[in-house]
């Protein structure tokens, strides 16, 4: 098979489970009212659960990209969404804040890994002069995940109660976690689906964009990452992430509770 046709097929994977993680992570804040009234969880509480989340989801963002480099992200992606999967499906057996509080971060934990893994596998696979289309058509499963949340775990949640809810999504990670074992591998030379003839594709275009853009100099490539961290287009994306991330965060939390409580929509 081409190495170009297995690379797409990685990328539609890596968009399949970027969708997945999103309906994952609101799939909580979808069920809120009804966890918190079968729980008794209050709103504070709610929201350190919401935020616990986010706590180990950040931490795990570097351990993530670190495992990437040393493991390869194959086996990262494989422990990161069949963990995640089976953290958000235990949500189903919790019994009040504290087991519930535990559980997110967790969650959040195995989630960390997922944007580090899909950047280094598109750079092992994808021809430099197509990486930016390929991260930009996976990053797309985002927010169609977000999209067909509310449906999807709405109606799960209002058929057959927000447990079950909880263990249908869980099955759907685990169901992708073994066609990305079968399917995928951490780079063309280890492919049982790559020709050994066709493996060279990527380095060789990837070498024909390098010399026709300005390539990182030597010296900069051997700086601490300290130095990287220091820099001021790094800060400011810093700066901008996190704002965007505030908003988008709270949409993904705290809104579909208000938009019930505040303005009695039914969760369907």
């Amino acid at each position: 098979m081409k190495q170009r046709t297995m690379g797409w097929i990685t990328v539609f994977l890596l968009f399949l489970v970027y969708g997945i993680n999103y309906l994952d992570r609101v799939a909580l804040s979808i069920t809120a009212p009804l966890v918190q009234k079968d729980l008794g969880i209050d709103a504070a509480q709610m929201g350190i659960v919401f935020s616990s989340f986010f706590v180990g989801y950040a931490l795990f963002n570097f351990v993530g990209g670190l495992a990437s480099d040393k493991l390869g992200p194959k086996i990262v992606y494989v422990l990161a969404v069949g963990l995640w999967s089976i953290f958000c499906g235990l949500t189903a057996v919790a019994v009040g804040f504290a087991s519930l509080l535990v559980l997110r971060v967790l969650f959040g934990m195995a989630e960390g890994p997922l944007c580090a893994g899909a950047n280094k596998m598109v750079n092992n696979w994808m021809p430099r002069d197509i990486a930016a289309t390929s991260m930009g058509l996976l990053s797309a499963g985002s927010p169609l995940g977000g999209a067909i949340a509310g449906p999807v775990i709405g109606l799960l949640a209002i058929s057959f109660g927000w447990r079950p809810a909880f263990l249908i999504i869980c099955a759907i990670g685990l169901v992708w976690c073994v066609a990305w074992m079968l399917l995928t591998a951490n780079r063309p030379s280890e492919s049982r689906f790559v020709s050994t003839l066709d493996e060279a594709e990527p380095a060789r275009r990837g070498q024909g964009v390098a010399h026709t853009s300005r390539a990182v100099p030597d010296s900069a490539a051997s700086l601490p990452l300290s130095a990287w961290l220091r820099q001021p287009l790094v800060i400011a994306t810093a700066v901008a992430f996190f704002a965007y991330n505030y908003v988008l965060f709270f949409f993904l939390s705290w809104f579909p509770s208000y938009l019930v409580q505040a303005h009695h929509l039914n969760i369907r």
